[in-house]
């Protein structure tokens, strides 16, 4: 994995500007690493106040908490559409490159299936706790619930662009799945 790892992390080429998806994913990237900024400074805050001057603010934890929710869910998106997800793949590689490439569509499909019902009770759950506040921030508890429908739809478009790349752009993976195929 060596040096394609380092020049995957910095692919922000053509390939992701042909789908359409380019834009957002650079836009899921650059706001993860915000909201990874705000939980840093968050916490160093907490214990700075909690150690050194021995009185932490009681919003800080409670903040941490949202962030984190919130980066983790958007920052799916990006582990999706790269396939950075954890898998086990020792026994799916003993196969062809054929049936590689329809068992991917299909947990593809099936991951969509579950990230719509995501989507779906997500809503439904941010407008039932609309009226409830948190208990330090005092916001609403549907801007904490939002972030599930948020995080499911923008992992549903990831997969659907990153199936629409590989067909369109040619995926990586399923170039060098035929090259050893053919060794």
């Amino acid at each position: 994995m060596g040096t394609q790892g380092t020049q995957e992390k910095m692919d922000f080429g053509p390939n992701q500007r042909k789908c359409g998806s380019g834009g957002l994913l650079g836009a899921i990237r650059v706001t993860t690493a915000i909201l990874l900024m705000i939980m840093f400074v968050v916490i160093i805050l907490e214990v700075i106040f909690r150690y050194v001057l021995t009185s932490s603010p009681f919003w800080t934890e409670e903040l941490a908490r949202y962030v984190m929710f919130y980066m983790v869910l958007v920052g799916s998106a990006a582990a999706i559409r790269k396939e950075k997800h954890p898998s086990l793949t020792f026994v799916i590689q003993k196969f062809g490159a054929g049936f590689r490439r329809k068992w991917k569509l299909f947990l593809d499909g099936l991951v969509f299936l579950v990230l719509a019902v995501v989507f779906w009770q997500g809503c439904v759950m941010a407008m039932e706790e609309w009226i409830g506040k948190t208990p330090a921030l005092r916001i609403s508890f549907f801007w904490v619930y939002l972030a599930l429908p948020i995080g499911a739809l923008l992992m549903m478009v990831e997969i659907i662009a990153k199936n629409i790349q590989g067909e369109e752009a040619g995926n990586k993976d399923s170039e060098e799945d035929l090259v050893s195929e053919e060794d």
